[in-house]
């Protein structure tokens, strides 16, 4: 018996499944590589667009920073040039008034100022500062005060800042003293007898610093303590 041989539309048909087959599979193969790469650009997009964020944020933030600071500077010193170039003449004079007094033009004395002050146990008189420069200035604050026994030995001295038994504290104010002008302040004591301070001298500090001035003050006071106002353009007393 003769074996058939297979037909020719089998051998086509098996033929064009397997192209079928085969593009499927092509097909098949071309989407998830078109789908890998897809996936990869995003993956490589997100990652980069997350890094640049980062690197854009942090360097918007430095340039910002870095031409807020050079902004800040060039403002400084533009108005560093400004200032240099205009203050001439009465601005140079407005500028020194306003400037404060130093201690070594200052001269700081006792005062009486025509006024008497004593009763009920108090006793008192001005300090008086005088500028001595020849520049103006401005004086403002209290005096620094401390006591001083015989031989110039140190007496422990509290001194209270505020109204005195015969004047108003005025305040810690600016007071602009001319060459030769003077401030004052009021100064007071009490003469009980209770734990009495001989003293004989009286530092003063017209602005508060090291640098003071020694002047006479032979008076007996109570427990060393000074009252004294802040200074003040003229002698501060009640009426």
């Amino acid at each position: 018996m003769r074996e058939q041989e297979p037909s020719v539309p089998n051998a086509l048909g098996v033929v064009a499944m397997s192209h079928r087959i085969l593009n499927r599979r092509i097909r098949n193969a071309g989407v998830a590589a078109v789908i890998a790469a897809a996936s990869a650009v995003a993956l490589t997009a997100c990652g980069s667009n997350d890094s640049s964020s980062d690197a854009k944020g942090n360097s918007s933030s430095t340039v910002s920073s870095a031409t807020k600071a050079s902004g800040s500077d060039a403002s400084i010193h533009s108005q560093a040039g400004k200032q240099a170039t205009t203050l001439s003449g009465s601005e140079a004079d407005t500028l020194r008034a306003t400037a404060e007094c130093q201690p070594g033009t200052l001269k700081a004395t006792l005062d009486s100022a025509g006024t008497s002050q004593a009763g009920m146990n108090h006793r008192g008189t001005f300090l008086r500062v005088t500028n001595t420069g020849d520049e103006t200035c401005v004086i403002s604050g209290y005096a620094g005060v401390a006591l001083e026994g015989a031989g110039h030995t140190a007496i422990k001295t509290t001194a209270r800042h505020g109204n005195t038994y015969f004047a108003t504290d005025p305040g810690a104010h600016p007071i602009t003293l001319g060459p030769g002008k003077s401030a004052w302040a009021d100064l007071v004591w009490t003469t009980t007898g209770v734990e009495t301070a001989h003293a004989k001298y009286l530092q003063i500090s017209p602005t508060g610093s090291n640098s003071h001035s020694t002047v006479p003050f032979a008076e007996d006071l109570d427990n060393g303590t000074l009252s004294l106002t802040a200074w003040s353009s003229k002698p501060p007393i009640n009426a």
